[in-house]
């Protein structure tokens, strides 16, 4: 597919971008404060303009050190006077002149999170619109003018530092419940003075910061603004009235770019859309926006493909397309599609492995403190140079050509064959059905999968365009393990479900027989294990028309999983009218019922089929590794056979042992 409306130039203020593709705002912009962090920050925001895109962002950059900063451990400065802290204005000026050396224009966002603080020290508290108390149990404070002065100032200053700091211009955050949202919004701004009531007046302290940036910058640096076209909440803010302040901010503004919701919740209205959201899901909201203006307009949320970008351009509906963890998956997106390679493209999964959410938002079961995540965001299960302690590129070639042996075709294996052939390595890949992919093959049936099928597929794809041997219905075994001619073997050998001792275990079947057709369900089914497999299973065959109940040992069903995918996956198991039994054990299964017992006592629940998901072991592969060792091949294990675990412990790991072939 050719996409000349993607890779047709637009004119944005005085600049010229060189296609319709934006990098949304990635990483927080400070923590190159951190030396440690600055290698890999600075690759995560140079790949998408060394990929081809018109404009990379850096990401939320607080405007000050008081009732702005969202998250601690950034050291304070004073925006108007970079040369007190010469290390964290060049760090940041860095940014700016990696992005632009790629020929992209560089953006830094700033932020002002109100209402939304949660206070880090004794001199910092949290102020809004008016008197409340947030998500965090924290008091807010009404803001007065004399705040809305300082804080327009303190956007302005700031805007000032990057322009001085070498970027060609701002994106100011007015969208997912920060300080532009509560003032616009009806149902936060309930304000009786000249800042409440009609839109004119919720407009006015927006309309203040915008012009104060714009009177501090000059009229030809660029003043972006990514504003919520709706926050999905009753009451709140409409496309209809966005577009209508949009009209009143274009003498301050040089572009818009529409998201929708409030980070009080993030999943639900849609800040980072979930796997169970539609793609591109701002695009028909930002059409109507596009009614209101003529500056141009676009929109991010869960784009992954090309295809979507063109046809939303070609439509009208926007300018331009902004694409955020989509740049994660794959940095060189814009290149591939350009090229005529959209099929290599890795798109993203939205399995919120690069941001799980944090602390500030309320998720307190994650497994990283507020400074931590800084440090960690950025990962991503479908590509494993994302967030790399090293840089990929100044890999040394491999010292000499060898042969190795994989064994197992799944995900690990496919991202090791990969990997090795392109260090120029010869690749034998061993796999014992007639097929690639793995336990990935259950996203051929899993209907809310089609991003994992897309990836599994991509990985076979790019197995066979390559000179990679593959050989398929071939066993590998402790006795011919040498007849490979191998110099050395990748054990790629997964995983099979557990099977723990269940009194009449037989009478049920396991999760992943139902995706192979092996086992036709019933009607009314009772899942016994309420993992991550036994739920997402659980939720296929309840989207297909059965009635599930989920029962699970522990507190909580999902409990491996965390933050944001947790609770994406639990609130589409509700919406769908699943029945989740948590704190509930299995004590008997029998042919068309399960007896359990929990606070309730013992009680039976019927069931046509019976099936469980309780667990899964790694492939014994001691007594292959043994054979191979002793023949004096060199050995790595990858994926699975490590111990089970997710894709991105499959891809990072795979990826990590292909470099060493050959070494």
């Amino acid at each position: 597919m050719e996409f000349k409306n993607l890779f047709s130039p637009m004119q944005v203020g005085n600049v010229t971008y060189r296609n319709r593709i934006v990098s949304a705002p990635m990483a927080f912009g400070l923590v190159v404060q951190n030396p440690e962090a600055r290698d890999f920050t600075y690759r995560k925001l140079e790949g998408p303009a060394k990929g081809g895109n018109a404009c990379v962002i850096v990401g939320e950059t607080d405007v000050n050190f008081t009732d702005a900063i969202r998250i601690p451990g950034f050291r304070p400065f004073d925006f108007a006077k970079p040369e007190e802290d010469m290390e964290t204005f060049n760090a940041v000026g860095e940014y700016a002149r990696r992005i632009k050396k790629h020929g992209a224009v560089a953006l830094a966002e700033l932020v002002h999170c109100g209402k939304e603080k949660v206070p880090f020290a004794p001199d910092q508290e949290a102020i809004g619109p008016v008197e409340s108390v947030n998500l965090a149990g924290v008091k807010v404070r009404a803001m007065n003018t004399d705040d809305m002065e300082r804080i327009a100032n303190d956007f302005s200053v700031a805007a000032t530092y990057m322009q001085k700091a070498g970027f060609d211009g701002v994106l100011v955050h007015g969208g997912h419940g920060f300080i532009f949202t509560q003032f616009l919004s009806p149902l936060m701004n309930t304000r009786t003075d000249e800042y409440g009531g009609s839109l004119e007046n919720r407009a006015k302290f927006p309309l203040q910061i915008l012009r104060a940036i714009r009177e501090a910058v000059g009229p030809d640096f660029l003043v972006e603004l990514r504003i919520d076209g709706t926050d999905h909440q009753p009451g709140g803010i409409t496309p209809e009235e966005t577009g209508e302040f949009i009209a009143m901010a274009e003498p301050y503004i040089t572009s818009v770019h529409v998201t929708c919701g409030i980070y009080e919740e993030s999943v639900k209205s849609g800040t980072e859309s979930s796997m169970f959201h539609p793609h591109g899901l701002n695009i028909d909201t930002a059409a109507i926006i596009k009614q209101y203006t003529k500056l141009p307009v676009g929109a991010v949320g869960g784009i992954n493909s090309p295809e979507m970008c063109e046809q939303a351009i070609a439509d009208g509906k926007v300018d331009f397309v902004i694409l955020g963890r989509q740049m994660l998956a794959d940095p060189e997106f814009a290149n591939k599609a350009k090229s005529g390679c959209a099929d290599q493209i890795r798109r993203c999964l939205r399995c919120y492995k690069c941001f799980p959410g944090s602390p500030e938002e309320g998720y307190d079961d994650l497994p990283f403190t507020s400074e931590q995540l800084a440090l960690y965001v950025g990962h991503c299960t479908i590509n494993p140079l994302a967030h790399l302690p090293f840089n990929p590129d100044t890999l040394s070639p491999a010292s000499k050509c060898e042969t190795v042996l994989i064994v197992g075709g799944g995900v690990a294996g496919l991202q090791a064959a990969i990997t090795a052939c392109d260090r120029g390595q010869k690749v034998i890949l061993a796999e014992q059905h007639d097929y690639l992919g793995g336990l990935l093959r259950f996203t051929d049936v899993d209907v809310d999968k089609p991003d994992l099928r897309n990836f599994k597929n991509l990985l076979v794809r790019e197995v066979e365009r390559r000179n990679i041997d593959v050989r398929f219905n071939t066993t590998v075994t402790p006795e011919n393990i040498g007849s490979f001619g191998a110099d050395g073997v990748i054990f790629a050998t997964g995983s099979l479900p557990s099977c723990p001792p269940v009194c009449s275990i037989e009478h049920a079947h396991q999760a992943m027989d139902m995706y192979d057709g092996k086992v036709v369900p019933g009607h009314k089914i009772v899942m016994v294990g309420g993992g991550l497999v036994g739920c997402e299973a659980g939720l296929h065959l309840q989207k297909t028309g059965h009635e599930v109940t989920v029962i699970e040992m522990v507190d909580r069903v999902a409990n491996e999983a965390f933050g944001m995918y947790r609770e994406a996956l639990v609130w589409e198991m509700e919406k769908n009218h699943m029945v989740m039994m948590p704190k509930t054990r299995c004590l008997e299964i029998t042919p068309n019922s399960v007896k359990v017992e929990n606070a309730d006592g013992v009680q039976t629940l019927e069931a046509d089929t019976v099936i469980y998901a309780l667990g899964m072991r790694s492939v014994d592969i001691s007594a292959l590794k043994e054979a191979a060792e002793t023949q004096g091949l060199k050995t790595w294990v990858i994926g699975d056979a490590i111990a089970p675990g997710k894709v991105d412990q499959a891809t990072r790991s795979a990826y990590l042992a292909g470099i060493e072939v050959g070494k």
